[in-house]
This record gives C-alpha cells, sequence and structure tokens, in this order.
C-alpha cells in the first residue's frame, strides 16, 4: 500500500513538472501576444492615445518625452509662473499664436536670422510703443502696407 502512494505521487509529480514554460520557447510568438493588449506607460503629465498610437499630454500646448515621460513646453516656450499647465513665450517681444501655438514677434517686430525679434534695418523702435517701428530718419515716413520707409518725395506733403 505504501508502494502505490509513492508510485502515484511521483507519477503526479512527473505530470505537474510538463506544466512548466517550455524554455526554448520561440520568443517572437510571446512578444506579438503580449503586444496585442500592451499598453505604453505615459506617466502622469499624458494619456496613451490609440487612434494616434503614441502618448499625449494632458496639458494644451505641451510636448510628451517619450525617453523621461514626461511633458514639456516647445523649445521656445516655458512655463507660465503663474499656471504650470501652461506654456508661455520665453522672449518677451513675442506672443503665442492661439491657433497654432507658436511663438511669433509682437506689432511691428520681425525676427532676425537668430530668431530674435527686431525692427527692420531702416527703422527703429518706438519711444511709446516697444512693439511698433519707426523710421529712423525723420524726413522718411513707412509705408504702412509693406512696412518700408519712403523717401521724403514719396509720402511728405512738406513743400520746399
Amino acid at each position: 500500500m505504501l508502494l502505490k502512494h509513492f508510485l502515484l505521487g511521483a507519477l503526479l509529480a512527473l505530470s505537474s513538472v510538463t506544466a512548466l514554460p517550455n524554455p526554448e520557447a520561440d520568443l517572437h510568438d510571446v512578444e506579438a501576444r503580449d503586444n496585442k493588449n500592451h499598453r505604453p506607460r505615459c506617466g502622469k503629465d499624458a494619456d496613451f492615445d490609440r487612434m494616434k498610437n503614441k502618448c499625449i499630454c494632458k496639458d494644451e500646448g505641451k510636448e510628451f518625452d517619450p525617453e523621461h515621460k514626461i511633458c514639456r513646453c516647445p523649445e521656445d516656450q516655458m512655463e507660465d509662473r503663474h499656471d504650470p499647465h501652461k506654456c508661455v513665450c520665453k522672449d518677451k517681444d513675442k506672443d503665442k499664436d492661439s491657433m497654432t501655438g507658436v511663438c511669433k514677434c509682437k506689432g511691428d517686430l520681425k525676427p532676425n536670422r537668430h530668431g530674435e525679434c527686431r525692427c527692420p534695418e531702416d527703422q527703429r523702435r518706438d519711444r511709446h510703443d516697444p512693439h511698433k517701428c519707426v523710421c529712423k530718419d525723420k524726413d522718411k515716413d513707412k509705408d504702412p502696407m509693406t512696412g518700408v520707409s519712403r523717401g521724403p518725395e514719396a509720402g511728405s506733403s512738406r513743400s520746399p
């Protein structure tokens, strides 16, 4: 009787060993099966968008950094001191476009080759409005359509 219990236990133990996973199993099959229901981790600042198949930041205007799993403001912007969920332009001479979210120069100012907002070469900033450009030469008028300075004979009503 003791021998029957021993043999029965050994037989059951052998059959349970075969239930362990096969160490030589094809890993590609396992990965493909796991990826079907896999939801990437986006961190606390973002949620996964199944339609776009990527992480989207909860705060509008911020970009997701997949390496650090955080949302950051674009390069030319920084977090607003009063509201950390908003991004504002780093340059005080720029405003964020409400439609595109891109920082653009205010008023008459134009970006130079370094991206800084400046008046055109023949103009300077107005003393009363720093985002308005006026002609350097008092005898010239600025063309309102093109923003380029004109000579005294083109727009002046003064008589010699």
